[in-house]
């Protein structure tokens, strides 16, 4: 991979699903991973990067080896919500991806 690191950013928006709620119409915490990984995966689309065609041509994976998530405050229930992922580092054997979710 070799791009602008500086440069590298995407924004995804999603809407909250009923079933990624609690009884209280509030944003079950791990569904924040899940849309991290919807960000990662555009914007490596974005980049020109296909995890299909990593895995299938290249033999190359990623995977997640660490996962630090700050709640500020809850998401709800039918809330439009953008993904900010942005690619912050890049070495040999380690990409370091940054997100921000924030309401639309």
């Amino acid at each position: 991979m070799n791009s602008n690191s500086d440069q590298a950013s995407n924004e995804t928006r999603l809407r909250v699903r009923y079933a990624e709620t609690d009884q209280m119409g509030v944003v079950y915490h791990s569904n924040h991973l899940i849309w991290f990984e919807v960000g990662r995966v555009e914007l490596m689309r974005q980049l020109g990067f296909s995890y299909r065609n990593m895995e299938q041509e290249d033999g190359r994976f990623i995977a997640v080896a660490e996962v630090k998530c700050r709640y500020r405050a809850p998401v709800y229930y039918d809330e439009e919500i953008a993904v900010r992922t942005r690619l912050k580092s890049v070495r040999e054997s380690v990409v370091i991806f940054s997100y921000e979710l924030v309401r639309v």
